[in-house]
């Protein structure tokens, strides 16, 4: 049997949300350790590696807003973050706050039990290359896994015959050759639209199937020069202040303008304008302030969009498989060269609802029009059974040995996205029921609040007024699901099938596993949890 390790609390994850929570717990003053099954810090930035892998938030503002001087002091070059720059980044974070001595890496969580008679979580881990488990005990268990971590990869027939490369986007290296080669992408999600802008240029032929075609909007990526650096230092706090009061956080200005509110022609002109600005986000949110609501908003988007789709990309038919009929409602996507790369002639879209996959056979990949598309390397652009499809594969047993995953079975629920009841000291960061947002504002408020729970854990274990065993309620976790309900009712995103409900994974109860009532309604909900003596969680009192 291995020794057990003890410290106060152990933190799963090693992204945004991870690194900060170890951050605020070292802060507490409390034994904190962290482990990560990557080879170093970054979260999904590690593992998707990719070539063209990019923020497509405004670089000043996908960062961490609690880090000051590291934004004045360390210039980016553009107005988005490549991969390495992002991974350079927490490298220099985790640096800078001293917090590499903390993390155990390459170290897979296998096992979490909730020991009831000691008030500990019992967590059975195993570093790469070594054969034994290391068990920790633990009295918090923090985890910041991610929203994106567990692959998703369809079972497609044939795939074990295949004589080439076959690799999901999560787990592309260096060595991976793909210069002159006949590359097959599938899916077309953030991953697959960098992908083929970029594998496109240096294919012997590239394809590109597709279930659902996006809606892909410019970057405008540009150098940031040391004018517009320095004006956005001395606006730090402002920025900051906007981003946190806004409903998404990124750092562009929400307006309160309805699509009909203005003529056809300032309409034209509004969404030409969001165009050559660039940014997904900001079309979908910075123009208007009803096209993820409104039926008939959407469409005038969906409507310029699809013009834009006919002026760029030269081939009929390509165009129709690229133009989607679906809401413009899922994640957005921003890409500055995707759409004109169907301009060569080495470059194909294959439109799976007519001509699904039939078979991947030695050489390529069949589709039910009877037509074979030669591949040397496939690559899954297929995205991942996300949110609450992070915790799946991790045997997590709370009271009564109760699995996470049946507790979920038919959707995850947790309260405020803090936790869930039955699994005490189990915290969650940017899991299930978080807020739909810029990831680094919104990972620093799970972050703060797990951090805010704890210290009041603390506070009542050390007075003896308590256990200090934190536990959301039943009733406090229905009625948040309530909210997520509702909310995602009214918009077009519960129209409109994606990962946000669990629609990308067969056989995945559809539920929304998102808060898009927007940041800053958020922050005021825990706010008012807070000032409410931390209503609907319980710490053990006496």
């Amino acid at each position: 049997m291995p020794t057990e390790t003890s410290h106060d609390a152990l933190v799963v994850g090693t992204g945004f949300a991870g690194l900060y929570a170890l951050h605020l717990l070292k802060q507490l003053g409390l034994s904190v350790h962290a482990i990560d099954y990557a080879s170093d810090v970054g979260g999904t930035w590690h593992w998707n590696r990719y070539p063209g892998a990019r923020s497509d938030v405004e670089s000043y503002v996908y960062r961490y807003s609690w880090d000051r001087e590291h934004l004045q002091t360390s210039p980016w070059p553009n107005n988005y973050l490549t991969q390495p720059e992002i991974q350079a980044y927490f490298q220099d974070v985790s640096r800078r706050h001293d917090l590499y001595r903390h993390i155990q890496f390459r170290t897979d969580l296998r096992e979490a039990r909730w020991d009831a008679e000691r008030g500990l979580w019992v967590v059975r881990v195993r570093e790469d290359g070594k054969g034994e488990e290391e068990v920790f005990a633990v009295r918090y268990l923090v985890t910041a896994i991610g929203l994106l971590y567990k692959p998703n990869v369809p079972d497609l027939p044939g795939l074990e015959s295949f004589q080439g490369q076959a690799i999901h986007s999560s787990k592309w290296t260096p060595e991976i050759e793909y210069k002159g080669k006949d590359i097959a992408v599938i899916g077309s999600g953030a991953s697959g639209v960098q992908l083929v802008s970029s594998l496109a240029a240096h294919a012997k032929s590239l394809t590109n199937f597709i279930r659902h075609a996006q809606y892909v909007l410019p970057a405008a990526l540009r150098s940031v020069d040391a004018a517009e650096r320095r004006a956005i230092n001395e606006r730090y706090d402002e920025i900051w202040r906007e981003v946190f009061t806004s409903a998404f956080g990124f750092g562009f200005h929400e307006p309160a303008r309805p699509v009909f509110s203005v003529s056809a022609q300032d309409r034209e002109a509004i969404f030409q304008s969001l165009w050559d600005q660039g940014s997904g986000f900001r079309f979908l949110f910075g123009g208007f302030s009803d096209i993820a609501v409104d039926e008939a908003a959407n469409r005038e988007a969906i409507k310029f969009i699809h013009g834009k789709i006919r002026e760029i990309v030269k081939d009929r038919q390509k165009a129709a498989v690229l133009t989607s009929s679906d809401w413009f409602a899922r994640r957005p996507l921003t890409d500055d060269s995707y759409y004109q790369r169907f301009n060569q002639e080495n470059v194909f879209a294959v439109d799976l609802k007519k001509s699904p996959i039939t078979a991947v056979t030695a050489t390529g990949i069949e589709t039910a029009d009877g037509k074979s598309h030669p591949a040397d390397l496939i690559v899954f652009a297929t995205g991942f059974d996300a949110v609450d499809g992070s915790y799946s594969r991790v045997k997590i047993r709370g009271r009564g040995d109760k699995l996470l995953s049946e507790q979920w079975a038919e959707g995850p629920k947790t309260h405020t996205g803090a936790s869930t009841s039955n699994f005490p000291n189990l915290l969650f960061i940017n899991g299930p029921g978080a807020p739909f947002a810029n990831n680094p504002p919104a990972t620093e408020e799970g972050a703060r609040f797990a951090a805010d729970l704890v210290a009041h854990a603390e506070a009542i274990r050390k007075a003896g007024t308590g256990t200090g065993v934190i536990e959301s309620t039943p009733e406090s976790e229905d009625q948040w699901q309530q909210q997520i309900e509702t909310i995602a009712a009214a918009t077009l995103f519960s129209k409109t099938g994606s990962w946000f409900f669990g629609e990308n994974v067969p056989g995945k109860k559809v539920a929304p596993r998102l808060y898009f009532g927007g940041l800053s309604r958020y922050r005021a909900a825990l706010a008012s949890i807070r000032e409410e003596g931390y209503r609907g969680f319980s710490f053990g009192e006496f």
